[in-house]
């Protein structure tokens, strides 16, 4: 059974004059108005977030964006190596968009949670198309990326995000482990083409997933990817979570119940609706190795009857 979630703030926004340890935030004229901040594992906080002198944290990027008048279109480019950084909050801002990749030519971005930190990045409601695209994490306890909405109204969930080519590696914990990729409140995401690896609990094999769709999480898409060593379902629609779609992907040694799950806990009996499969395949190897269905709708009551129409179908593609 699952239980209500709560989530630290490690983050904090600055707004207004930013001071560095050196006095106030110097923006060099050819940056002054840019979107594009560069990170960098030995940048520093107080830099400008140029390509010469980048900075080192998501907290140092929003107080940049900040010197710079918030501008409307947002690049982070983080160059390749190793950062161990605390999980961070990122709440909602007034920009169009923000795309989160890589530096070209500098190699892959690792974020490394050392087994200590829940999440790598939990984003607040925001209206702002987040792109996440190319970066490796790797080693969070609960998750890698949280999309925290608190409610239906447009207002209160995150809509439109992006997340592909990404790699999720080694997450999970005794019992804590929730999502690779955690969608509450969560509408219209793209997820594309994403490596999910190793993601194990211990105590709670079964609570731990690839993709979670969480609290009326609607409208959602999981588009190949590759899925393996999942100690749970790969994909969990939960909470009233209804209308997503999961096309392809390859799924090795992955699931408990099966691959793509609809489950109705005690909290939130309601059947979902329009959740949808699309394979060929009627079955696949657990984590464990046992055969299991690639679809089920199931529930924390097993003596409830199946939903009529049931929450999750298979479809030929």
């Amino acid at each position: 059974m699952r239980h209500a979630i709560t989530t630290g703030v490690c983050g904090t926004l600055v707004a207004g004059a930013l001071v560095a340890a050196g006095g106030i935030l110097a923006v060099p004229a050819n940056a002054a108005g840019s979107g594009v901040v560069y990170v960098s594992p030995t940048g520093k906080s107080g830099n400008p977030g140029t390509q010469s002198k980048p900075v080192k944290t998501l907290a140092d990027v929003r107080k940049v964006l900040a010197a710079r008048q918030n501008p409307p279109t947002v690049t982070v480019l983080f160059k390749g190596g190793t950062y161990k950084l605390p999980q961070y909050r990122w709440g909602n801002w007034s920009a169009r968009s923000v795309t989160f990749k890589p530096q070209p030519g500098t190699g892959a971005p690792v974020f490394d949670g050392a087994k200590r930190q829940k999440y790598w990045l939990v984003v607040d409601p925001t209206r702002t198309k987040l792109t996440f695209t190319g970066l490796r994490l790797s080693r969070y306890t609960t998750g890698g990326i949280m999309l925290r909405g608190t409610g239906t109204a447009d207002s209160r969930r995150v809509i439109g995000a992006t997340i592909k080519a990404m790699k999720f590696t080694d997450m999970g914990g005794a019992r804590s482990g929730y999502a690779a990729v955690h969608l509450n409140y969560a509408r219209n995401t793209a997820i594309t083409g994403n490596t999910f690896r190793n993601l194990v609990n211990r105590g709670c094999p079964g609570c731990m997933h690839a993709v979670y769709f969480a609290n009326q999480s609607n409208n959602n898409t999981v588009s190949g990817g590759t899925f393996s060593k999942v100690s749970g379902d790969a994909i969990r629609a939960a909470d009233y979570s209804n209308g997503n779609k999961v096309r392809g992907g390859s799924y090795s040694r992955t699931g408990t119940k099966a691959v793509f799950s609809a489950w109705r806990l005690a909290r939130n009996t309601r059947c979902s609706h329009g959740n949808v499969f699309y394979t060929a395949a009627r079955f696949s190897k657990s984590y464990r190795g046992a055969t299991i269905p690639t679809v089920l709708d199931g529930a924390d009551d097993s003596s409830k009857p199946p939903c009529t129409p049931r929450a999750v179908v298979r479809t030929n593609p």
